[in-house]
């Protein structure tokens, strides 16, 4: 049984392995999430009469309209948290502090409804990425963008609202908090002894051999020393890069095969568990200006979501673990 605190050398935060509470995750309280064709807003029927697209594609092909034979559009979002605008200043309101809501809100949707990223081919969710990348791109040229948040929410308690597959892209006027201080322990450490922590960390854990799931040529995946939920999944690049907008086409399908491998794998292992993923990675560079960022590592964070955050959580934010990150990584090796 494992019962200890580890703490994160990057972000600083404490984790909690107790590993006596449970030894796999809680089953889900409710019935699977489902919704069927006729309710479904992304179907391409619907999404031709109402919805303007930013980017569309045919198997990798960038094409013209919702008209044409699409697989893989990118189109606002109708609900957006965020609004396009001029952003304002950052300002003091007494002794908070404000910023206007401005920034994109998009969303990138797969058009198979009964597909997930679980059930994909490399390659479609190599076309996924590929919009990643372009909107990434094109949203880092805005000056009101100083962080592009990627992410997908899968199942219920990950937080989707549809069933259809789809992820979304934001940015905001401000670096969030938690990206700040992921940013702060990464360059601490890399003043203090003149090395990436990425680097060390994977360096770590490959002669460790412990918690490696998957590997091909240009990414690694494994379950982290300090993972934060039951069953977290990294999967970091092999090429020293701060910034995901740098990922090069040569590497598109082999990320887009270490993901589709190891959805494949959590969805084996636990019968298709709700998980949220994202993309970690420094603010977008300015044009014309270096980075300031290359101390820094970019990588995919994949949370699998076997329940709700409790008192211990909410007061302390020392997050509870309640299964080894030595057996999850063996559990999904043998998915």
């Amino acid at each position: 049984m494992l019962n200890e605190f580890r703490q994160d050398p990057v972000s600083g935060e404490w984790v909690l392995f107790s590993t006596a509470r449970s030894k796999k995750p809680r089953p889900k309280d409710e019935a699977p999430f489902y919704q069927s064709k006729e309710e479904c807003f992304f179907e391409p029927e619907r999404m031709a009469q109402q919805e303007t697209p930013v980017a569309v594609y045919n198997h990798g092909q960038i094409v013209n309209n919702l008209l044409a034979d699409w697989t893989t559009v990118v189109v606002p979002n109708k609900f957006p948290a965020l609004k396009q605008g001029i952003c304002g200043p950052i300002i003091n309101v007494g002794p908070f502090t404000v910023a206007d809501g401005s920034g994109f809100h998009e969303l990138v949707i797969t058009r198979d409804h009964e597909k997930s990223f679980a059930q994909f081919s490399d390659a479609e969710t190599a076309e996924v990425i590929q919009a990643y990348r372009d909107r990434y791109a094109v949203i880092a040229k805005d000056n009101c963008g100083e962080y592009i948040s990627i992410f997908h929410n899968h199942g219920r308690l990950a937080g989707a609202s549809v069933y259809h597959n789809h992820s979304q892209i934001l940015s905001m006027p401000m670096v969030p908090t938690s990206i700040v201080r992921h940013m702060d322990g990464a360059r601490e450490y890399f003043k203090k002894t003149g090395r990436r922590i990425h680097e060390v960390l994977l360096a770590w854990e490959m002669a460790e051999d412990k918690r490696v799931v998957y590997q091909n040529e240009h990414f690694i995946v494994l379950c982290p020393y300090v993972s934060r939920s039951a069953y977290e999944i990294k999967i970091f690049p092999k090429r020293p890069s701060a910034n995901f907008g740098d990922i090069s086409d040569i590497e598109m399908p082999f990320l887009a095969n270490a993901l589709t491998a190891v959805l494949k794998k959590l969805f084996t292992a636990f019968n298709d568990i709700d998980y949220a993923f994202f993309i970690h990675t420094a603010p977008p560079k300015k044009e014309g200006l270096p980075s300031i960022y290359d101390f820094y590592q970019w990588h995919v964070e994949i949370m699998p979501r076997t329940g709700i955050d409790a008192g211990l959580e909410l007061e302390t934010n020392v997050l509870v673990n309640t299964v080894d990150p030595d057996e999850a990584a063996t559990a999904l090796r043998n998915a």
